[in-house]
């Protein structure tokens, strides 16, 4: 009887040691800070039929200010200080954004979509509309904006991130996987340009989400040439490793999944693992070193919780290695200069 308790006793301890262990980001000396210009354009009708309120007052959703305020953060507290988000142009319009095909909803329109959940179909929104619509490349030219992160309703049709990056057939690697880099009708203005499409229906969570989606694609195709596949030895497919199909040599895993997670969003699991997921705090000097973990001891099991979790353990040190650079902020957010 004694025997068989001593595996459980031996979890339970290393699970209690675990939980005392700092999920913080690591802070290296040496990588810098960059200051990453922002134009916010906001997609929020007023609705005179509602009493002249917004959308989003009638609604009752989120405020996209305290939103994008709280990303700016977010994405500081996890780079170490690198990536310094300001945002220099606000832009609040009063209609829903313009589509491809020409179409707009209307203010009744939008209203019965989401109140019915039935949206126009094989159409999108026009980034080249927005841009034009907005004065985005003036902002460009004279604020150095380099992201739009557009704030809208369902039924927006815009993607969770999209980017024009120049020359991209010879700086990046060809790809299968279509979420890395899909074609849109982003305007080229001679430097790389994020656009996020965020919905603020949702919550931190979901915005995290999003922007988490954006590192994915792009450090799948600048540091693993293009192939998401965890059976690959490159420090991105290791990096996202979890114990569903690495028994016992789970890593940070993804943004859907926790090192633990059986199944998709599976953040608040609370089966207790052994992970090398606070290794990444050394990269590239990585230990060895495995932990037991579970949902409780960092990355859950809110969805937000995870997602500043995730980000925070992404690498940013100093230096380069074969690899590529070892700060991966710099492809994030300072495409440009990442020599790709």
């Amino acid at each position: 009887m004694f025997r068989a308790l001593l595996p459980l006793l031996l979890v339970t301890a290393l699970a209690a040691q675990a939980t005392t262990r700092p999920a913080k980001p690591y802070p290296p000396e040496g990588i810098g800070s960059i200051r990453v210009p922002v134009a916010v354009v906001i997609y929020n009708p007023v609705l005179e039929a509602e009493g002249g309120r917004k959308l989003t007052e009638v609604l009752r959703w989120q405020d996209p200010d305290r939103l994008t305020e709280r990303l700016v953060r977010v994405t500081r507290e996890a780079s170490a200080g690198f990536v310094n988000y300001e945002v220099v142009a606000r832009i609040e319009v009063d209609a829903c954004p313009p589509f491809v095909s020409g179409f707009r909803y209307d203010d009744a329109g939008i209203l019965q979509a989401v109140r019915t959940q039935k949206w126009i179909q094989g159409d999108r929104a026009s980034y080249a509309a927005i841009f034009a619509e907005n004065g985005i490349r003036e902002l460009i030219r004279t604020k150095d904006v380099r992201e739009v992160w557009l704030w809208g309703s369902p039924g927006f049709h815009w993607d969770e991130y999209a980017m024009h990056i120049p020359d991209r057939d010879r700086r990046l690697p060809p790809t299968e996987n279509p979420w890395f880099y899909r074609p849109y009708d982003i305007p080229d203005v001679g430097r790389t340009i994020w656009v996020m499409g965020f919905s603020y229906e949702r919550g931190e969570g979901e915005m995290l989400e999003s922007y988490g989606h954006r590192v994915e694609g792009i450090l799948s195709l600048a540091i693993a040439g293009g192939v998401w596949d965890t059976k690959r030895d490159d420090p991105w497919n290791r990096f996202t490793r979890v114990d569903k199909d690495h028994p016992g040599g789970s890593h940070v895993g993804s943004v859907h999944y926790a090192p633990n997670s059986k199944s998709d969003y599976d953040w608040g699991n609370p089966r207790y693992v052994s992970t090398y997921a606070l290794d990444w705090r050394h990269y590239p000097d990585l230990k060895g070193t495995q932990v037991i973990m579970n949902c409780y001891d960092g990355w859950g099991p809110d969805i937000a919780v995870h997602h500043r979790w995730w980000l925070s353990l992404l690498p940013k040190a100093p230096g380069k290695t074969r690899h590529g650079w070892n700060n991966w902020w710099i492809y994030i957010a300072d495409f440009d200069r990442s020599g790709l």
